[in-house]
């Protein structure tokens, strides 16, 4: 009888931490809705499939918006910029930004430290900021769910067992599988606290992109962007 009271019990624990982290997560990446974009356009959504090499049961396809006219690289530059200044703040700059067929992607990091804070999505028609799926949310030790769950707890740190260069290694590896007898280059990566993000080249063009974890060595293929169109150079100054 009492080992049942006391199984009940735990349940019921596991249940309301659950219910309590979800709530975090919600709370910490959809605050109040910016201005940025009409309020009666919904944010992006997402839908499930498959995620990572090894198939697990995740993957987010952004469903995009059509109609209307594309905005611009440089607008899409100035909507993460007041997206981060409005819901997180000073002490971050914005270190690159890419114009895609299905979005615009950029990377947000640290003023202090340089290491990589998180990765946002644009839509290219209605200016919606949001997270990018994926490692940013999954992988991400300071500012992804793992953040959100844990609260300052714990101390993330951008030191990970797999070195940069073993990163690179790895994706080299497994691009040169999936594109066989194309000629495939990877660039320097950006750190993120419990991963690496970086873009690669097929044939001399960029191609897309690809994260790998910095603890289990685990990749993950960023499917949803469609083709790459360009990148805007960043100064530091003003960013």
């Amino acid at each position: 009888m009492v080992k049942s009271v006391l199984i009940t019990v735990a349940l019921v624990a596991v249940v309301v931490v659950a219910a309590v982290s979800a709530i975090a997560v919600y709370d910490f990446w959809r605050r109040e809705a910016i201005a940025a974009y009409p309020q009666n356009v919904a944010p992006p959504i997402y839908s499930m499939g498959s995620w990572m090499m090894g198939g697990c049961p995740w993957m987010w396809g952004q469903t995009q918006s059509t109609g209307g006219a594309r905005i611009s690289i440089e607008r899409a530059l100035e909507l993460v910029e007041d997206y981060v200044s409005t819901r997180f703040g000073p002490g971050f700059r914005i270190h690159e930004i890419m114009e895609f067929e299905n979005n615009f992607y950029a990377i947000v990091i640290e003023d202090d430290s340089g290491v990589g804070a998180f990765e946002l999505l644009v839509d290219p028609y209605t200016g919606v900021v949001s997270p990018e799926p994926g490692p940013n949310m999954m992988w991400n030790r300071k500012y992804g769910m793992h953040y959100a769950m844990m609260g300052q707890s714990i101390e993330p740190s951008a030191d990970m067992p797999i070195s940069s260069d073993e990163a690179m290694r790895l994706a080299l590896d497994y691009l040169s599988r999936r594109y066989g007898s194309g000629v495939v280059e990877v660039l320097e990566p950006t750190r993120f606290y419990g991963y690496y993000t970086m873009d690669y080249k097929l044939n001399g063009e960029v191609h897309g992109m690809l994260s790998v974890n910095g603890y289990t060595g685990d990749l993950w293929y960023h499917s949803w962007h469609g083709e790459f169109i360009r990148e805007l150079e960043l100064g530091v100054e003003g960013h």
